[in-house]
């Protein structure tokens, strides 16, 4: 299989990482690292430049285009810096393309000209302290009182809510007979009071950030519910194969980075009387990451035009999602073995890579549920 791109989008590939290597230079991911801060004001000349509205229509204030742009948009920036790809990633996908599938008109109108332009930036909140893996088991609560909602409980993992405008917020409205009843999403404003955000401190991804995230009497507008009450987990599901398929270009892209290190390091650094890449061992793992990746691009591209298309991607986007995920994680490790104590210093980007490689395979679907995912859609039964 070759996947083709149009001569837009190769130009579009082309603007995006002239755009990465301008404003994300060697170096700065560390530094918003270190800072435990992400780096809004490059968002922001993101947004100016016109690539936040790709994916959302004209009419919205979009650029246009689809999945397939978003990916290679992605993939790109991940390449430059792993956690502004991810910062990007959540305003066109969970909101964007969220509420381009469920979102009413009224809805559309309010909130995608914003995430074009750069103005409102959103965040996706589903996970609680009970409620990992296990998403249905959610207990934050969503009570009818009036024109209005009443949000009481808490969330764990909300990344981005310290700084983000909005969140997409997954709460539980009544108690079905089935655990996936029941549940329904609401855009909140997170100045709202009685929200209380607390950093919850992490490995990597340290420049975005986690947070738990306390509702305490929260009153939302009923006309910030998403689709209908008490039918959360299909909208979530709908939008579930786009939030795979977004972990597959982030890691394809940082893998690549990886690589471009590795093998410089494997050039330049001489032991025995000879560059350390002439030696078999460290060659054949160097190689070995260089055909995953290769893997790796092609599968997400596949998906990402497959989901372009309508086709239905459950198996496909997760595994997607499984192969390229752990494909960044033995990418990561293969350059620190390569780069040994120079990778492992804190001025290196190895180590960044490193620590930033294991969330992929955690958040968003570990690769434990993709699996089961996987096994279901190849007709074995479920435990």
């Amino acid at each position: 299989m070759r996947v083709q791109y149009t001569e837009e989008q190769e130009a579009l590939r082309a603007a995006v990482r002239d755009f990465a290597r301008r404003e994300l230079p060697p170096g700065f991911a560390r530094e918003c690292d270190e800072r435990g801060r992400p780096p809004l004001d490059v968002y922001r000349r993101f947004a100016d430049a016109g690539f936040l509205g790709i994916g959302i229509p004209e009419e919205y204030g979009g650029a246009g285009g689809d999945i397939v742009e978003i990916t290679i948009v992605l993939e790109e920036l991940a390449r430059a810096m792993q956690s502004f790809a991810s910062l990007v990633y959540r305003s066109p996908i969970h909101a964007g393309q969220g509420l381009l599938t469920y979102g009413t008109e009224e809805q559309r109108k309010r909130y995608l000209p914003g995430i074009a332009s750069g103005r409102l930036l959103f965040c996706f909140s589903l996970s609680e302290p009970q409620a990992g893996s296990d998403a249905a088991a959610i207990r934050l609560r969503a009570e009818r009182d009036g024109d209005s909602y009443v949000i009481n409980g808490q969330k764990q993992f909300s990344t981005g809510a310290h700084y983000s405008d909005y969140v997409i917020l997954a709460t539980r409205t009544s108690d079905g007979a089935r655990r996936h009843e029941g549940i329904s999403l609401f855009v909140v404003d997170l100045k709202s009071p009685g929200i209380t955000i607390d950093p919850i401190p992490t490995l990597g991804d340290r420049a975005n950030g986690t947070n738990m995230v306390f509702y305490d009497d929260v009153r939302v507008p009923a006309s910030n519910l998403l689709g209908e009450e008490g039918e959360g987990w299909r909208l979530l599901m709908v939008n579930l194969e786009r939030e795979r398929l977004s972990s597959a270009p982030i890691s394809v892209g940082a893998g690549a980075a990886v690589l471009e290190q590795a093998l410089e390091h494997a050039r330049t650094r001489e032991q025995f009387g000879r560059p350390i890449g002439a030696f078999q061992a460290l060659a054949h793992q160097l190689a070995d990451v260089a055909a995953d990746l290769y893997i790796g691009r092609l599968l997400t591209h596949d998906v990402a035009h497959r989901i372009a298309r309508g086709e239905r991607c459950v198996f496909e986007a997760s595994v997607a999602k499984l192969f390229c995920t752990e494909m960044f994680n033995r990418a990561a490790y293969t350059g620190m073995q390569v780069m040994g104590g120079t990778g492992y210093t804190m001025d290196s980007d190895m180590q960044l890579h490193f620590r930033n490689a294991r969330l992929g395979t955690i958040g968003a679907g570990s690769s434990e549920v993709m699996r089961n995912v996987i096994a279901k859609e190849i007709g074995l039964p479920r435990a």
